[in-house]
């Protein structure tokens, strides 16, 4: 039965994933690149404000202040990434509580377990991947 709640939960994981806003629909919105570029930032910096350890807060100040399409889309995204997060950790919550201590060894607190892996991890050639 556990083996079911789990697959249960990785298909509802993984369908929310698939929720996010994409550069289609932005696009088929009429949304200029500014926008879309600024939409990406802030998705990317909510989920970081969300407590997402593999996620960057990315903000163009100089746009931000300068362009009011990449400051809506920017506000726009950062909502979006709080939310995905939020519906995340609420997922990987139920997940970690369908698991007695009794049948599983490992720990429940996922973003322990993602800072453990990163701790193991070379992470020096990321910086390349920035724009």
């Amino acid at each position: 039965m556990e083996y079911l709640n789990g697959l249960l939960a990785t298909f509802i994981a993984l369908g929310l994933s698939a929720c996010g806003t994409t550069d289609s629909t932005l696009e088929s919105e009429g949304k200029t690149a500014a926008y879309i570029q600024g939409f990406h930032d802030g998705r990317h910096s909510g989920l970081k404000e969300e407590g997402n350890d593999f996620e960057h807060y990315i903000r163009d100040e100089q746009r931000f202040s300068a362009d009011s399409d990449y400051k809506l889309g920017w506000l726009a995204g950062e909502s979006e990434g709080k939310s995905l997060q939020d519906q995340a950790a609420t997922i990987g919550n139920a997940m970690a509580g369908a698991y007695s201590p009794s049948s599983s060894n490992t720990t429940s607190d996922a973003d322990k377990v993602a800072r453990d892996v990163l701790k193991k991890t070379d992470t020096s050639g990321l910086g390349s991947l920035e724009e």
